[in-house]
């Protein structure tokens, strides 16, 4: 079972092997950063939150209770560093950074409609209530459970469930307005 390797893990982190940490950065570094890098979208603010969930998990292991998955602990970690980014970030004005290569193939077209589509779903994201983005990004992107959803974000599992439909009409409503403009 993953949860009985992720606990011997730990637990050689805790009884002072620190190089089985690198054990749990290799199988989790990639999932914390594409889950914070759809929160926050650009690849530095990514790097830098996901290199910090680490080094916060690091220094808080032993408060760790299994009480969770390691995986689910670890984003709960992150989902609260990246709204403490989002914070910094909304204080200060960026730009949408994607950029679409210009090349001439129909391939290349079709590629672009793809961008386009996946550009207009980051802004529409970024359009939703900062509980209901959550909710959909943990719920489609990383295919959690309504129960798992609710501890990360700290609530109750028909809380989860409540957001999750309310971000969804939300997105549905902005798309029939994006279709209907382009008509």
């Amino acid at each position: 079972m993953v949860f009985d390797e992720d606990r011997s893990l730990i637990e050689e982190v805790l009884s002072g092997r620190l190089e089985a940490f690198e054990g749990l950065i290799r199988k989790y570094q990639k999932p914390i950063f594409y889950f914070v890098q759809r929160m926050l979208r650009r690849q530095e603010d990514s790097d830098d939150v996901t290199q910090k969930t680490f080094v916060q998990a690091y220094r808080n292991l032993a408060k760790f209770r299994f009480e969770s998955s390691f995986k689910t602990w670890l984003t709960k970690i992150a989902i609260n560093l990246a709204r403490n980014q989002l914070r910094i970030l909304s204080r200060s004005f960026f730009e949408l950074d994607d950029q679409v290569a210009d090349e001439k193939t129909q391939n290349e077209m079709e590629r672009r409609e793809g961008e386009e589509e996946k550009i207009w779903l980051k802004q529409a994201l970024d359009g939703l209530p900062p509980t209901q983005k959550e909710v959909v990004v943990l719920r489609i992107y990383d295919e959690l459970s309504f129960k798992k959803i609710a501890q990360v974000v700290g609530s109750n599992e028909g809380t989860a469930k409540v957001n999750f439909h309310h971000g969804m009409r939300r997105l549905k409503e902005m798309y029939e307005k994006r279709r209907k403009s382009e008509e």
